[in-house]
């Protein structure tokens, strides 16, 4: 394996920073007026590290602005004249892929009360900031949960699920 695969590959399988990029997302998720909160479900947080570890997805989320929303990943790019819609295909394959990393990094999460699930539904009460010491790749997937967390917060889980393409469970 090249140097950059290696370090891709590694970055991917650690629970730690999946467990941050999940609190990440829930920070973002609950960043609202109380009255306005959505409840956060596993199906929001099985999305999350699908997207924020592909590096397409991740570099489409973070391209956006906070206020442009989540549909914004699905307009197009005219100067790369690439649809940008071609970040979620396929995600329901990524998404199964990744259910164990998923689960794996939730866990992390839940263990070191980063997260907490209360009544089938997830919060956290531990603040959330970018840690001082993370660069490059793992910021980057810090960055890109928390918008899509934010992002995620803002719609309805029919709306936020229906918009990836994401097929409930048969």
């Amino acid at each position: 394996m090249s140097g950059a695969l290696l370090r891709e590959y590694e970055i991917m399988q650690n629970p730690a920073l999946g467990a941050n990029a999940l609190w990440a997302f829930t920070q973002g998720f609950l960043a609202r007026p109380t009255e306005e909160l959505q409840q956060l479900t596993l199906w929001h947080l099985v999305t999350v590290l699908p997207l924020v570890f592909h590096d397409t997805s991740r570099k489409m989320i973070l391209k956006r602005r906070e206020s442009s929303g989540l549909r914004s990943i699905l307009d197009r790019d005219t100067v790369n004249s690439v649809a940008q819609n071609e970040v979620i295909f396929n995600f329901d394959s990524r998404l199964k892929a990744m259910e164990n990393r998923t689960f794996r990094s939730l866990n992390v999460a839940i263990a070191c009360n980063l997260i907490i699930l209360e009544d089938g539904y997830f919060t956290s009460t531990v603040s959330y900031k970018l840690p001082k010491k993370v660069s490059g790749e793992s910021k980057d997937i810090l960055k890109a949960a928390n918008k899509l967390g934010v992002w995620a917060g803002k719609m309805s889980s029919f709306e936020y699920l229906t918009i990836l393409g994401v097929e409930p469970l048969k």
